[in-house]
């Protein structure tokens, strides 16, 4: 192992005081095979300007088909230079998010994190690990969600390392694209697939597989990569190799490709846990909530009443960067009280639907949200059109969650709360509690009871993330 780390120095990887080392995207085939492209980027991070504590450990499974994340039970893992420890804090923190789930015997069957646990070792002595196998995740909107549920806990002195191969081409793996010029094709397959990486471009890295099919094992552990890279990281191809590149391999009509990429930058950004106004998170203009209230209301018509989805862009509306910006939003929709007595009367709930999470454009939130609150919200059948002239629609714009330690942080009035316990969850907006007259223990209360727990399941295990609304009203 050393020498394989010392052969990648005298390579002539640059600079011993380059920029801070975020992550690295390192092959984990056999060693004779991949171990020397994996060394550049261990021993990049060595010859950077870091201290490095932590390492969360993002791979592929290669035997167990799930959706989600699946998190180890072991609370350390075995290399033969010694064993490393498991943050199992933080890993029973992951375990209450949505996705992420233990599953020791994915952990078991599992080569891909396991053969970077030398190198991990053998570079950074006694780190802590946070091993996370990556399995299927549906569309963009699972992918960010993993992304910005791990970019809570990402810290300066942690490094992120995703393991995977890229293209696995022949008959072996079902994939031969091309049957001429194949070694040079393949290469072209894999650049492409770095240069989306080395942007942090998710979307591009989706349409990417999509168009080509390429048979990279590490796909989804990429894309969540792509995801929780902060802006303007810099993108390195450290070392790039494939199989034939082994004078034994015997196999010549296979081949799967090694890259090793360090992605550096200052450092994973500080998550601050100091409370901010809404107004400071969310910088909406009164024209831009203008457009977000149009957007609702000409969507769900538009769903109603044609079973179409509205097209805000070729319609002409305005979508501004802020709008583009990626923020959790509900869109709640009443009926319009039948009299106009004095006082008015109370309006009556007919749907209410959201995303907790900043995964998608607040438009495009905004947008789905309002369909869905008005066909898909369980409790109520869903609008018609006749209906539609009568609904007052309110939109709650969301700062992103942040973990409390404990219901006394929580702040009746002012603070949403998500409720997790045993892969349960429930959420209420701020205004729930205010608008029932509710005290916090009987926030907590109704809030189990919404999960289906017991009533009191919150005074002991439960774990809790709080965040801001912004109201924009007709």
């Amino acid at each position: 192992m050393r020498s394989l780390l010392e052969s990648a120095d005298a390579a002539g990887l640059a600079g011993e005081n380059d920029q801070a080392i975020l992550a690295i995207v390192s092959p984990h085939a056999g060693y004779v095979y991949s171990g020397a492209t994996a060394a550049f980027g261990y021993q990049k991070v060595k010859r950077a300007t870091q201290e490095v504590k932590r390492v969360f450990l993002l791979g592929p499974s290669h035997h167990v088909a799930f959706n989600g994340v699946a998190l180890p039970s072991a609370s350390s893992f075995a290399t033969p230079l010694g064993t490393l420890e498991v943050d199992s804090t933080l890993i029973s923190e992951l375990e209450a998010y949505p996705l992420f789930t233990l599953q020791p015997e994915v952990h078991r069957l599992e080569h891909s994190l396991e053969l970077q646990l030398p190198f991990i070792k053998t570079a950074f002595g006694e780190v802590k690990i946070v091993p996370l196998v990556i399995g299927t995740l549906t569309g963009e909107a699972e992918i960010r969600l993993v992304a910005e549920i791990l970019k809570g806990f990402v810290q300066k002195t942690d490094l992120v390392i995703v393991s995977s191969d890229f293209t696995h081409y022949g008959p072996r793996y079902d994939y031969q694209p091309f049957l001429s010029d194949i070694m040079e094709n393949i290469e072209k397959l894999d650049r492409e697939a770095f240069q989306h990486l080395s942007r942090a471009d998710l979307p591009g890295w989706l349409e990417f597989q999509e168009r080509t099919r390429d048979t990279i094992c590490g796909f989804f552990p990429c894309a969540v990569l792509c995801a929780m890279l902060p802006k303007n990281v810099q993108a390195n191809l450290l070392k790039y190799s494939t199989s034939s590149d082994v004078p034994t391999n015997k196999q010549n009509n296979n081949s799967v490709s090694y890259l090793s990429i360090g992605f550096s930058g200052e450092s994973w950004p500080v998550n601050p846990q100091e409370r901010k106004t809404t107004e400071e998170t969310i910088n909406l203009s009164n024209i831009e909530r203008a457009t977000l209230m149009e957007i609702a209301r000409r969507s769900l018509s538009s769903f109603v009443l044609n079973k179409q989805q509205f097209d805000a862009e070729r319609h002409g509306l305005s979508i501004t960067s802020n709008l583009q910006k990626c923020f959790g939003a509900f869109v709640t929709l009443y009926q319009k009280p039948a009299t106009a007595q004095i006082p008015m009367p109370e309006k009556e709930l007919r749907g209410c639907i959201g995303s907790i999470w900043p995964v998608l454009p607040l438009w495009k939130t905004v947008l789905e949200n309002a369909v869905a609150s008005g066909s898909r919200d369980p409790r109520f059948v869903p609008v018609e059109g006749a209906e539609l002239a009568d609904l007052i629609i309110e939109i709650s714009v969301l700062t992103p969650p942040r973990r409390v330690q404990s219901h006394n942080d929580i702040v009746i009035g002012t603070d949403g709360i998500i409720l997790s316990k045993n892969n349960r969850q429930s959420v209420f907006l701020p205004v729930v509690a205010t608008e029932c007259g509710w005290s916090l223990t009987e926030t907590l209360r109704e809030l189990c009871l919404k999960a289906g727990l017991k009533e009191d399941d919150w005074k002991d295990g439960a774990k809790f993330d709080v965040f801001q609304s912004l109201t924009i009203k007709e």
